[in-house]
């Protein structure tokens, strides 16, 4: 069914990523000590702002997903920030923590951008409305959590915010609330998205089979 039903996931996927002209490309990797940390959910609008900055500053990042309904890393954050409220930033190598997109976006441009932000980014209101009517498009995608099994490891994820293909990953990921590293790559740089599973040792390569491996391997 999964398979069946992939062109038009694919397809709204795009369109999602037409509704944001396309922020999200990613540059060349920049390389920090250690990984950016973000308590985010794919279904919120105010995330994928955060999420676009991240990929078009070409950080890594530890994404800790905090879906509707999650016990992992919503009651972490908690106690870290003092609410649960997403985004929420940790860069290690600066010791800044911050909630707010549109500061994180500043702040990750600031620190590590080396070229303009994104043309939607200078949008405002209507900037936020556009990310909303995404979230839409993706049927809610990325909103609420489901059962799985936590990986030892936190896995490793290449591919752009931009990608439609990687999007429809990362929905799943959040879902099962599954800690992964995020390198955003550049769309010509190889086929992504690109899961590699420390834990098992094995590498899947497009969507389809990503999103198979993590059922069979991580459902409860």
């Amino acid at each position: 069914m999964m398979s069946i039903l992939y062109p038009l996931n694919w397809l709204l996927s795009c369109a999602a990523s037409v509704l944001r002209l396309g922020a999200g490309t990613a540059p060349d990797r920049v390389l920090t000590d250690k990984p950016l940390i973000i308590y985010e959910f794919e279904g919120c609008p105010f995330c994928r702002i955060a999420r676009e900055a991240v990929s078009e500053t070409g950080v890594t990042v530890l994404m800790r997903p905090c879906p509707k309904g999650g016990q992992r890393f919503r009651p972490e954050l908690k106690e870290i920030g003092g609410k649960a409220q997403f985004p929420y930033l940790i860069d290690p190598n600066t010791d800044t923590r911050m909630y707010e997109s549109a500061d994180i976006a500043r702040y990750l441009k600031e620190t590590y951008g080396k070229r303009g932000r994104p043309i939607v980014h200078w949008l405002g209101p209507i900037g936020q409305i556009s990310s909303q009517f995404a979230v839409l498009l993706r049927l809610m995608g990325g909103t609420f959590a489901r059962q799985s099994v936590a990986p030892r490891k936190a896995l490793e994820l290449y591919g752009s915010e931009r990608s439609p293909a990687t999007r429809i990953v990362k929905e799943l990921l959040c879902e099962m609330e599954i800690e992964y590293l995020w390198q955003p790559a550049p769309l010509a740089g190889g086929r992504v998205p690109q899961l590699i599973d420390p834990n098992t040792n094995k590498t899947q390569t497009g969507a389809v089979n990503i999103r198979r491996y993590l059922r069979e391997t991580y459902s409860a």
